[in-house]
């Protein structure tokens, strides 16, 4: 299996310019797929991923990640067809749980995520294959879908649980080091406890999403998802990181209230060192990837003038994964 790499959009509201020139940039630097950020504060997701496919030819592009909450599964359905419509066969599916903002600005509670997450992927399989959006009508989408490739996202056990039951591909995304190889055996736990019909049986494809400081300013960006990390954060790893509950409830409560940037200094600086890791020695990276079964990487795109060498970066991580 020939290893991918992804760049993940980390633009802060970006416009469909700015994802324009990212997926332009993305496709020469030679990445594979390119995912945009669902985030109801900022553009919509889907209207910029129609810009980044006006602008390229070859790269992958998809939604990382939407959720099941704040869209009707039969829009997303609709979305994705319509995206194929202008990108031919290289729409990809990113899903996951929604950010903290979901069930506190929204006010919709994520408690049952892996089933919502899970019923929106069955729903797309099924019309791919020709079922109707909605059985009880037999009403059909109008617009032809064909089968994409679903890449399931998270942190949380249940929902890296669901991947392993349905996801074509499971993402790491930030996954602190120390919970890296637990986190996987947990998408393993879920692929040995029952795989969805026309799913591959051995388990998703792990795709790992690293957080790397190649320059200073890549641990500041760091603490903002570190903030996202302790929310999402097993008791197990909270635990071992000396997180008290009080401290979650107020960088949750921050974060709905200020974003996440106005929650970073309520981050301890061990737990963005677990985060972000300050060495990118390629070796060191390629052996780590190896022990938790990770073939595919991802890097996050914060500056444009960076893709290049970061998606450089992952491509002789993925040489050292395939010499071996």
């Amino acid at each position: 299996m020939t290893g991918t790499v992804g760049v993940i959009a980390h633009l802060d509201n970006p416009s469909a310019g700015d994802v324009r020139d990212l997926a332009a940039e993305a496709e020469a630097a030679g990445a594979d797929w390119l995912g945009v950020a669902d985030a109801f504060w900022w553009r919509d997701t889907w209207m910029l991923l129609a810009a980044a496919a006006d602008a390229t030819k070859t790269i992958a592009l998809g939604p990382l990640v939407t959720n099941p909450y704040l869209r009707h599964p039969f829009h997303t359905v609709s979305a994705l067809a319509t995206l194929q419509e202008l990108a031919g066969p290289r729409v990809h599916l990113g899903v996951g749980a929604g950010g903290s903002e979901v069930s506190g600005a929204a006010g919709i509670s994520r408690a049952d995520s892996p089933l919502r997450i899970e019923a929106l992927v069955t729903l797309v399989r099924r019309v791919a294959a020709g079922h109707p959006l909605d059985e009880r009508s037999g009403r059909k989408l109008d617009v032809p879908l064909q089968p994409v490739t679903v890449q399931i996202a998270g942190r949380g056990d249940k929902v890296l649980r669901a991947a392993g039951r349905c996801g074509d591909r499971a993402l790491l995304w930030a996954v602190p080091a120390s919970d890296a190889a637990r986190s996987a055996s947990v998408i393993r736990a879920g692929a040995q406890s029952g795989r969805a019909a026309g799913t591959d049986p051995d388990g998703p494809e792990l795709v790992w999403a690293p957080l790397v400081a190649h320059e200073p300013a890549d641990r500041e960006r760091g603490r903002v998802i570190a903030a996202y990390g302790v929310l999402n954060a097993s008791p197990e790893l909270r635990q071992r990181w000396g997180i008290e509950p009080a401290l979650v409830d107020e960088i949750r409560s921050t974060l709905v209230a200020g974003g996440a940037e106005a929650a970073t200094h309520l981050v301890p600086a061990h737990v963005v060192d677990d985060v972000v890791s300050p060495d990118p020695d390629p070796d060191r990276f390629a052996e780590q990837a190896r022990a938790i079964g990770a073939r595919h990487l991802a890097i996050p795109a914060h500056d444009l003038a960076l893709v290049r060498p970061h998606v450089a970066w992952a491509r002789s991580v993925l040489d050292r994964i395939d010499r071996e």
